[in-house]
């Protein structure tokens, strides 16, 4: 009741979502997405949320995290694949553990154990929505085989007969034998071909440089991240300043690391572009010498 009048007050429904005082979810127990399992009872020593009543929407998205926290990182995602794998909706439950986990590690400070678990966390999401992403490939392609089988089986046996309804059993069990072993085979193609491009590529590398300092990797990126930002100061009010390239993206620094700079030599490129796009979030929010060095750069390339 309370609820329904600050909301429906302009100023102090304001106040009240400035300070945090109120949300924009209802008041009324038990009304949000359940992407965790939950049970209303005692605690009990396992990966179930437990509550002694129905809980409200912030409540039951706020113990959703500090669950997780209480593990150590094992556990953590043991606690995760608990939960994603009773969820029917795979994507959507991966999606809202991503937004979610950054959003709450951007909040946390630097050295906390708290953000060590959500990063461990945040690059299992990484790898299941690429996992996710690449079965969706696969059937796709899959069905797509089977669909174009199916069609050329009817018309090689129309060149026997007209084929009727006696025969549908048999083209589609003829499909199922065909298109199950040529996805074998093409799997064996795709395997081969990925590591005779990856050994060639190897081969025609340009440079081997070598880092006399491991801890440097981020550092580096985040030079590569700089450069890739850079702009000039704007002409005119409202008007974009000069960029120092036309073009250059994440996956681009991901491939000159890649090509170029010993300690990514022999990483597969999506794991290279996924450390790029952490470091990327992680400079731009909160590293004061990482804004330095870009006004550095800045004078030095456009005020020279």
């Amino acid at each position: 009741m309370f609820r329904n009048y600050v909301m429906n007050h302009s100023f102090l429904r304001n106040v009240g979502l400035i300070f945090g005082e109120i949300d924009n979810y209802p008041d009324k127990p038990g009304d949000f997405t359940p992407y965790f399992e939950f049970e209303i009872g005692p605690n009990q020593d396992n990966y179930t949320l437990y509550f002694q009543k129905l809980p409200k929407a912030k409540l039951y998205y706020n113990y959703i995290f500090l669950k997780l926290w209480a593990y150590n990182p094992h556990d953590a995602v043991k606690y995760l694949e608990y939960h994603f794998s009773a969820y029917p909706d795979k994507h959507d439950f991966l999606l809202f553990l991503n937004r979610q986990l950054k959003h709450r590690a951007a909040l946390l400070k630097p050295r906390s154990d708290r953000l060590s678990i959500f990063t461990i966390c945040i690059d299992w999401v990484a790898e299941e929505l690429n996992n996710l992403k690449e079965e969706r490939k696969i059937t796709a392609y899959n069905q797509f085989i089977r669909n174009d089988l199916t069609v050329i089986v009817k018309n090689e046996l129309q060149h026997i007969g007209s084929p009727n309804t006696a025969n549908t059993a048999s083209i589609e069990k003829i499909t199922d034998q065909i298109s199950s072993g040529l996805q074998a085979r093409l799997d064996s193609i795709l395997e081969d071909t990925e590591t005779r491009i990856s050994a060639l590529t190897d081969k025609y590398e340009t440079c081997n440089i070598q880092l006399t300092n491991a801890n440097m990797k981020d550092k580096l990126i985040g030079l590569f991240l700089c450069l890739k930002d850079l702009t000039g100061k704007p002409p005119r009010k409202n008007k974009p300043g000069d960029s120092l390239f036309t073009k250059m993206d994440l996956n681009d620094i991901a491939q000159i690391l890649r090509l170029h700079f010993a300690p990514y030599k022999g990483l597969k490129i999506d794991s290279i572009e996924r450390r790029v796009y952490e470091v990327n979030n992680n400079f731009k929010s909160d590293n004061s010498a990482y804004q330095e060095l870009s006004k550095a750069l800045q004078k030095f390339f456009f005020n020279s």
